[in-house]
């Protein structure tokens, strides 16, 4: 039996709040949706660049800033079981580079919350 739609749309209200965060370059957008420990790890043309606290994605992104006009993402949902998560959030010109971005979330004390990032790029 699948979980309840307002779950689904809960997970996906929250996986666009990163998108429009890295759109426009401001982590606050996103803050309130992630693990205070999450973590992330990723590969950066194909070298390891970053891993660690989530705090150095709201810095990377922050310092960025706003991306062109031309940035696009879209979100798919993976999986949803009771009370864990796996999205795929896939970007095109997020200031010359294209993302796959793995967002695992966990519900936490009646919230989703992203506790981990993970991401490939493409240049």
């Amino acid at each position: 039996m699948r979980e309840d739609i307002k779950e689904y749309s809960a997970v996906e209200f929250i996986a666009r709040k990163f998108c429009e965060a890295v759109k426009y370059g401001n982590s606050s957008i996103v803050k309130p949706y992630f693990y205070e420990k999450a973590c992330f790890f990723g590969q950066l043309n194909e070298k390891t660049y970053q891993s660690g606290s989530i705090e150095e994605f709201y810095k990377t992104i922050d310092e960025f800033g706003a991306c062109a006009d031309d940035y696009i993402s879209r979100v798919d949902i993976i999986t949803l079981e009771k009370t864990i998560a796996s999205v795929r959030v896939i970007e095109d010109n997020w200031h010359g580079y294209k993302f796959t971005d793995l967002l695992i979330m966990n519900k936490i004390q009646g919230e989703w919350k992203i506790v981990a990032k993970v991401y490939d790029t493409l240049s």
